[in-house]
């Protein structure tokens, strides 16, 4: 696990494969397959290691006066500073989900949306839904920044992320009416 979560890190997830794993590790490739049935299985464990360093990650740089705004904000931190990681984590075929919704049960965290209920006073429904919204938009930048192709100042990012945040409250807010 260690092996292949090096890789990924420093060469990305296609770069893993059996062979790969075994060189890293200093063996050859009958340890990783008597550990794992097959590298599916391999690298299905690989990404739920990687998305717990993720979370790690996230929970870190989480500041208790504003979970919500802190967690956007370690997300596209997260995609600057360990883009293989993110793009595995979140661009990758090993992301399960069939609609929209199941961004939030797979990346969501409790602690974010209790806060967002507690502090802007929005339903449970409420608070989720402005939190997944938040956090397609937020991804969406981070996936660019994670690309290689934007560099973005935080004075920019932030900017924007804020106009967006507003619209989504207040929108949140009319239909809580």
């Amino acid at each position: 696990m260690k092996a292949g979560f090096s890789l990924v890190r420093k060469k990305g997830y296609e770069a893993v494969n059996a062979r790969s794993v075994a060189n890293a590790a200093g063996c050859s490739v009958q340890p990783i397959y008597s550990c794992y049935a097959n590298m599916e299985q391999l690298m299905e464990e690989l990404f739920d290691h990687c998305r717990g360093y993720q979370l790690d990650y996230v929970r870190s740089h989480l500041d208790e006066t504003n979970y919500f705004g802190s967690s956007g904000r370690a997300h596209i931190s997260f995609a600057q500073e360990e883009r293989e990681l993110f793009k595995f984590i979140f661009l990758s075929k090993y992301v399960k989900g069939t609609a929209v919704e199941d961004i939030y049960v797979q990346y969501g965290l409790q602690e974010v949306t209790d806060s967002i209920e507690a502090t802007l006073g929005l339903s449970k429904d409420k608070a989720k839904r402005l939190y997944l919204d938040m956090m397609i938009y937020t991804h969406g930048i981070a996936a660019m920044v994670a690309a290689g192709g934007m560099s973005l100042s935080f004075e920019n990012i932030h900017e924007n992320v804020d106009r967006a945040y507003n619209a989504f409250l207040t929108q949140a807010k009319e239909n809580e009416r």
